[in-house]
């Protein structure tokens, strides 16, 4: 299974046989003969951050989102529970850039939940404004009913944002996110 991480970075895990991964190896050798990537150990990165943007942008607009979705799926049915903890932010941000094409209820409040996961590691990093975006776009991904049906993990979310925000010195959005609370 072939990952990318946050810094753009590659990593080659162990897929179903040894001909897949065989191949998939193929592909990235020839990449790599050609300059477009450098490895090291089990892990590929771009040979310069424009070739990532150069191979981004031949995906069409109209893909990405999904294209993101999947990778965030792919990356937490993949992940095993201890290891987790360490691909949570590059599982949310694929998730977050990829929510508008998720279509089950079920899905979208997993989303909110890891949102609400990765605003807490990002505080407890003292990543303040990391947090505070992670917690809104929980916030954000909440049905209209969300304090019926949802009040703890609501009130998490809203609480923790108020504190990300104050940290961030955002007084104004503390009063107004507090006020939603209140």
């Amino acid at each position: 299974l072939l990952k990318r991480e946050r810094s753009g970075k590659l990593n080659m895990t162990a897929g179903k046989n040894d001909t897949e991964n065989n191949a998939q190896f193929s592909i990235l050798d020839y990449a790599i003969d050609e300059g477009l990537l450098k490895r090291e150990g089990s892990t590929y990165m771009f040979a310069h951050d424009r070739i990532q943007h150069a191979a981004y942008s031949l995906i069409p607009e109209s893909d990405q989102g999904r294209m993101h979705r999947h990778i965030g799926r792919l990356i937490l049915e993949h992940a095993q529970d201890e290891m987790l903890d360490h691909v949570l932010f590059l599982v949310v941000d694929q998730l977050n850039r990829g929510q508008k094409f998720i279509t089950k209820e079920k899905d979208r409040m997993e989303l909110v939940t890891l949102n609400l996961k990765a605003g807490e590691k990002a505080m407890s990093l003292a990543a303040f404004i990391s947090s505070a975006s992670y917690l809104k776009a929980g916030i954000d991904l909440l049905c209209n009913d969300h304090w019926e049906i949802c009040y703890d993990l609501s009130l998490q979310l809203h609480n923790l944002y108020v504190e990300a925000e104050y940290c961030n010195g955002h007084f104004e959005e503390v009063g107004h996110a507090a006020g939603v609370v209140i």
